[in-house]
């Protein structure tokens, strides 16, 4: 089951990425394109108006989307921001208590935006939604993908409770962060 839930965070992690690297590849073949049309402005003295269509539009998915699909993954790599200079000092049953109440709460908010951004994607299928931008894209789509990414973050808070409940201790909840030792 271990393997099965660090694959699932693993590929939710690399689809994060790969939409980081979608906004990448928009937003530097708009600014080709834009440079192009310049070029072509000044030495030929026409505009061709080259553009992605709706690249705003798709940056910003692409951005959402990398944002709710790392969340599962940045939870159990203990990569999100925590304050740990009291919950450090704490007596082990107390400092167990409150990482209990921490991962109650993430459930508990991992349900409530689940259900929330579902039951939005059904309404925007059941409707019609479409986006505003040149490329009318059914709104449910990228909806979907927020949804998938915030259930997966679930799946993690799931999994860091019973770890602390099981053991005590999550690697999720560890003190020495690799993403602190870079700092």
């Amino acid at each position: 089951m271990r393997g099965l839930l660090d694959a699932l965070y693993r590929i939710s992690g690399f689809f994060a990425a790969l939409s980081l690297v979608g906004i990448a590849v928009i937003v530097f073949g708009q600014v080709f394109l834009n440079l192009i049309d310049y070029l072509a402005m000044h030495l030929l003295g026409v505009s061709y108006s080259l553009l992605i269509p709706s690249y705003a539009m798709l940056s910003g998915y692409a951005l959402a989307f990398a944002t709710f699909l790392s969340l599962g993954l940045g939870l159990r790599r203990a990569a999100h921001i925590r304050i740990t200079l009291l919950e450090s000092k704490l007596p082990s049953p107390i400092r167990r208590g409150t990482l209990i109440v921490v991962c109650l709460s993430a459930v508990l908010m991992g349900v409530l935006f689940t259900v929330s951004l579902g039951n939005l994607a059904m309404q925007s299928y059941e409707w019609g939604d479409k986006a505003s931008g040149l490329l009318r894209i059914p709104l449910w789509i990228p909806q979907s993908v927020l949804c998938f990414g915030v259930f997966v973050f679930l799946i993690a808070a799931i999994d860091t409770l019973v770890e602390i409940l099981r053991t005590g201790q999550s690697e999720a909840f560890r003190d020495d962060s690799p993403a602190e030792e870079v700092l």
